[in-house]
């Protein structure tokens, strides 16, 4: 056999060797990716009660983010409230039942937008309304795993204000020991994804589509 043929022999070997080469390091990076966005959302705390700001914004996807936001909003943190992603079928009036709020803080502080269907169009409905309102500053309220897309994809509108999170953490999701439950687990995994989405999307300025459907929950279409 000829030396050409000799390598030519040898080529599909180191060919399947740098596959496996590339497999497992992009595995390794998905994971490790994985284990620091975890360890990321596990570490998000309330920021302090100084943290004020013009308005606040919950992104609707169950009612402890909701009267989260609400409390706030009667604590002062911000001037007006915004709910953003509320289902076509749920009225100001079935809110205030769900959350045990008066409609006379509805009436006077809170809006509902309507629009909305998933992360991006929260953060634009988000925009305009700080716009329209002269707001700066927002504190953004929405459950721990979902604060990075968030982030991302307000960060990602023109215009938008400075956000400060404001993470609400559901018990059904963490362990007491801090660890996530298997239904956690599988959340925090999608939403790993979502996140990788969203980044290349707007690394790359292609609409891709988004992972998963919408959840429609009390108040709200999910995230």
């Amino acid at each position: 056999m000829t030396a050409r043929a000799k390598a030519r022999s040898r080529w599909p070997r180191r060919a399947a060797w740098l596959l496996l080469f590339a497999v497992l390091a992009g595995g390794a990076y998905l994971v490790g990716g994985f284990v620091r966005f975890a360890s990321d959302v596990a570490a998000l705390s309330a920021p302090p009660t100084t943290a004020r700001a013009d308005g606040i914004v919950v992104l609707t996807g169950g009612e402890q983010r909701l009267r989260k936001a609400i409390g706030l909003l009667r604590e002062g943190q911000g001037r007006r409230l915004l709910i953003s992603g509320v289902n076509p079928d749920t009225s100001a009036g079935a809110i205030a039942r769900a959350t045990g709020t008066e409609m006379a803080l509805i009436d006077c502080c809170i809006d509902l937008d309507y629009e909305a269907m998933d992360t991006i169009g929260n953060a634009e409905a988000t925009a305009r309304w700080a716009k329209e309102h002269g707001f700066d500053r927002l504190l953004l309220v929405t459950s721990d795993y979902h604060i990075p897309r968030s982030l991302l994809e307000m960060g990602g509108v023109d215009g938008a204000p400075a956000i400060v999170p404001y993470p609400v953490s559901p018990d059904k999701l963490w362990r007491s020991d801090g660890w996530p439950t298997r239904l956690g687990l599988r959340l925090l995994v999608t939403e790993y994804a979502k996140v990788l989405a969203v980044k290349a999307r707007l690394a790359t300025g292609l609409d891709l589509a988004p992972l998963g459907g919408s959840h429609h929950r009390v108040a709200g279409r999910g995230e």
